[in-house]
């Protein structure tokens, strides 16, 4: 019998990493923008209940309305974002049409409600 292995430190340490906790539950907000950015969409929506995140965490984003939800639909399961980019309480999150999630994501217009749920993940610090 060999013997055991070390443990690298890491994310199985205690100490993973600097983290926000995410409010309890999703929370709707509303789109403020939706910018073309070369081949992506810049959505834009402010979370001022939520927490400002770390760099390296991530949401999980879905549309309040038309999210899979037509005759026959299955609906989509939400999508994880990392933050582009944060001013104040306002996030940005750079989406790529890939699927009928991100399509929708994408298509999002500014006064359309988008379901958030974060921050969540470890950040990192520089």
């Amino acid at each position: 019998m060999s013997a055991p292995a070390e443990i690298e430190v890491g994310l199985a340490s205690p100490d993973a990493g600097p983290r926000v906790q995410a409010p309890f539950g999703r929370r709707s907000c509303v789109v403020e923008s939706n910018e073309p950015v070369g081949a992506y969409r810049l959505v834009g929506t402010s979370d001022p209940a939520g927490p400002v995140p770390l760099p390296g965490q991530f949401y999980m984003l879905a549309a309040a309305e038309g999210w899979g939800s037509g005759e026959g639909e299955r609906p989509y399961l939400p999508r994880a974002f990392s933050v582009c980019r944060v001013r104040g309480n306002r996030l940005d999150f750079l989406v790529e049409e890939i699927g009928p999630g991100t399509r929708r994501l994408a298509a999002l217009s500014p006064g359309e409600r988008l379901w958030l749920l974060g921050p969540l993940g470890v950040g990192f610090s520089p």
